[in-house]
C-alpha cells in the first residue's frame, strides 16, 4: 500500500517543485525556493516509503525546512561576489577541490577495505589475535561515522553544484556550464564509490564482529 500511495503524492510534489520558481523572483528567491522544492520533494519520498500518506506528508514538511535553510545558505554564500561570473568560477574550483578530496578519501578507504578483509583472513588461519581484529573493528567503525558525514555533505555538494549549473545555463554562460557538467559527472561517479565504500565498511566490520 504504501508504493501506491507514494506516487501521487510524488507526482503532486514534482509539480510544485517545477512551478516555484517565477520569472520575476530575484536570484535569491529563487535559490530558496529552488533547495526547499527539492527539500520537499526528497523529504516526501523518504517518508512515504517509511510510512505511507502520513510519513510522506511528514517528510515533506521536514525536507521542505531543510531545503530553504540550505537554499538559504546558497543564496547567501552567491550574494558575496559582484559578478554572476565569478560566483560561478568559484563553483568550479569549489567541485574540483571537492572532487580531488573525495577520490583521495575513497582511495584511503579502499585501502582500509583491503587490510581489514585481509586480517579477517589471517584470524581465521589463527594468524592473528581477537585483540587485534577487534582493534581494527574499533577504527572501521569510527571511519565509518566520518564517512556518514562526508557522504551527506557529498550530496548537499552536489545539489548545490546542480544549481550553479543551471545558474550557468540561465545567464548564458556557456563556458562555466561546460565546465560544472563536466564536474557534475566526476562527482556522481566518486558520490556513487563513496556510496559503496560506505557498504563496503559496513559489510567488513559485521565480518569483524568476533
Amino acid at each position: 500500500m504504501k508504493r501506491i500511495t507514494m506516487l501521487p503524492i510524488a507526482a503532486v510534489l514534482i509539480a510544485s517543485m517545477t512551478g516555484c520558481t517565477q520569472p520575476n523572483m530575484t536570484d535569491s528567491q529563487r535559490t530558496k525556493a529552488e533547495g526547499t522544492g527539492v527539500g520537499v520533494l526528497g523529504g516526501a519520498l523518504l517518508g512515504a516509503a517509511i510510512g505511507g500518506r502520513q510519513g510522506a506528508a511528514w517528510g515533506a514538511a521536514l525536507g521542505g525546512a531543510a531545503g530553504y535553510a540550505y537554499g538559504s545558505h546558497v543564496a547567501n554564500e552567491k550574494a558575496k561576489y559582484a559578478r554572476q561570473e565569478d560566483w560561478l568560477d568559484a563553483c568550479i574550483s569549489s567541485a574540483k577541490k571537492v572532487n580531488r578530496d573525495t577520490r583521495s578519501y575513497n582511495a584511503k578507504l579502499s585501502r582500509e577495505i583491503t587490510k581489514s578483509k585481509r586480517l579477517v583472513r589471517l584470524y581465521k588461519q589463527n594468524k592473528i589475535s581477537k585483540s587485534k581484529l577487534r582493534a581494527q573493528k574499533r577504527l572501521i567503525d569510527k571511519e565509518r561515522k566520518t564517512l556518514s558525514k562526508k557522504l551527506k555533505n557529498a550530496r548537499n555538494e552536489y545539489k548545490a553544484q546542480q544549481g550553479a549549473l543551471r545558474d550557468a545555463k540561465r545567464t548564458g554562460n556557456t563556458s562555466q556550464a561546460r565546465q560544472l557538467d563536466k564536474q557534475l559527472r566526476i562527482m556522481a561517479k566518486e558520490n556513487n564509490t563513496l556510496s559503496s565504500r560506505s557498504n563496503a565498511m559496513a559489510s567488513v566490520s559485521a565480518s569483524m564482529a568476533v
